[in-house]
């Protein structure tokens, strides 16, 4: 009885609908090594997300004077670059995130721009129709998360952006272009 009343509470007053996502849904957490090549970090590489409302998202890097230029977020472009062991986007020399952590095991956190990150563990996903392995990292700026799946030399998978536990996008990946190595 208690628990259809907080329901209907929340179904009353417009609570979450979506649970938020716990790290301790995850394979492998906590200590599960974090996998060599979750990023490729090449020129042209592409990314095309899409969400249940029919957005897309474009991402793209290239390289620029000696520099990778990260361009399709809001913000304009960016430099994208790893860093002291993470893979880091500065805007005009500045500091944004700190998406990944190169080396580590799941359940490690760092902080950076204002923001918690951790590393959650392991999900199996479908990827552009085939079952593969991704490692969800959370950055925490309350009151929005915002996930990151990364997978093995494809990079983001996924981007999910959660405020109070509710999803208010989740875009998976429609396209992928790998660009070419240096």
């Amino acid at each position: 009885m208690r628990r259809e009343a907080i329901l209907l509470a929340c179904l009353a007053l417009g609570c979450a609908t979506d649970p938020p996502v716990s790290p301790l849904r995850f394979e492998g957490f906590p200590g599960a090594p974090i996998e060599p090549g979750l990023f490729p970090l090449r020129d042209g590489t592409r990314w095309t997300f899409g969400d249940e409302q029919g957005k897309t998202l474009s991402l793209a890097i290239t390289a620029e004077d000696g520099k990778y230029v990260l361009t399709g977020q809001t913000q304009g472009e960016a430099e994208i670059r790893i860093s002291d062991g993470f893979l880091e986007i500065l805007y005009e020399g500045k500091l944004v995130d700190r998406l990944l952590k190169m080396e580590g095991a799941a359940g490690d956190r760092w902080q950076a721009a204002g923001a918690t990150y951790m590393a959650f563990g392991y999900e199996e996903i479908d990827v552009l129709g085939k079952k593969t392995r991704a490692l969800v990292v959370a950055a925490d700026r309350p009151p929005l998360r915002d996930l990151y799946w990364f997978a093995k030399d494809l990079g983001w998978v996924r981007l999910r952006t959660e405020r109070t536990g509710k999803t208010i996008r989740d875009a998976k990946l429609l396209s992928f272009d790998a660009g070419a190595e240096r």
